[in-house]
């Protein structure tokens, strides 16, 4: 029996949709606000092109089979995990944003040791975030702040200290991940709610954080980043010194005890 292929979901779709939608822009030398006329759509190669007169795109969006073939034609891939940039239009590397479906993540459940490697490469102070993550654990013992903490509230310990956590958050949205540096690094960031709305998209720069700041959700989870499931896994966890100062075996939404501390940022 075949393997099922496995839904594809709302962000998934769109990102496919926006890279399909782009080829047929391009072909047809549509201009875009802020972007400009598009003839250049890629990644490290220049995506295909096909008759667009049978192309619905309000048919297309319901079928995840037809948007997965059309994207096989134009050898269009979903962006890996590793990549910064998802898109090349004309000569500039685009980050896809889409705030239609969920928020928008710009660290992915990442542990101290990511932050480590950042602020190796970036000559960052790693003890200056030391210190706002455990205020934020402080606060949190406390039930002064909700586990999901936005800038939005005035107790945030992120608030105020756009100084410190700019460099790595930047690096994040632009540069790479915990992992290193990306093999395709952003220059911009193309934020669009539906990807046939062009009246939705907008472009940002160096201003991305800047912009959206009040709207940042900061929270130290426990379910990815290497964190340790039990007490004899964090005991003789190979990175326990690296990631001690951030973890916490603290109660969660549901009342049970976990290790937590992988830090997860999206917009709100």
């Amino acid at each position: 029996m075949p393997k099922k292929t496995k839904k594809l979901n709302g962000g998934e779709k769109e990102e496919l949709l926006i890279k399909i939608i782009l080829c047929s822009f391009r072909d047809y030398k549509k201009d875009i606000p802020s972007i400009g006329k598009i003839e250049k759509v890629g990644l490290e190669n220049e995506y295909g092109s096909i008759n667009w007169n049978n192309i619905d795109f309000n048919k297309l969006k319901k079928s995840d089979s037809k948007i997965r073939n059309i994207a096989k034609q134009l050898n269009i891939s979903k962006g890996s995990s590793l990549d910064k940039a998802d898109v090349k239009i004309n000569d500039t590397f685009y980050s896809l944003k889409c705030t239609g479906y969920g928020k928008p993540t710009i660290v992915n459940h990442t542990s101290r040791v990511g932050f480590l490697n950042i602020a190796d490469i970036k000559s960052q102070n790693i003890s200056d975030l030391d210190s706002i993550v455990d205020k934020y654990w402080t606060l949190r013992e406390n039930n002064e702040i909700s586990e999901d903490c936005p800038n939005s509230d005035e107790k945030s310990p992120f608030k105020n200290k756009k100084h410190v956590i700019k460099p790595f958050l930047d690096f994040f949205i632009f540069e790479g991940s915990g992992k290193g540096k990306s093999k395709y690094p952003a220059e911009k960031v193309l934020e669009f709610r539906k990807f046939n709305e062009t009246s939705s998209w907008k472009i940002f720069g160096s201003e991305y954080l800047d912009q959206h700041w009040e709207r940042l959700y900061f929270c130290l989870r426990y379910k990815k980043g290497i964190m340790p499931k039990d007490q004899i896994a964090y005991d003789n966890h190979k990175n326990k010194d690296k990631i001690s100062p951030w973890i916490r075996h603290f109660k969660g939404k549901k009342g049970e005890k976990k290790f937590r501390g992988a830090l997860h940022v999206r917009v709100g």
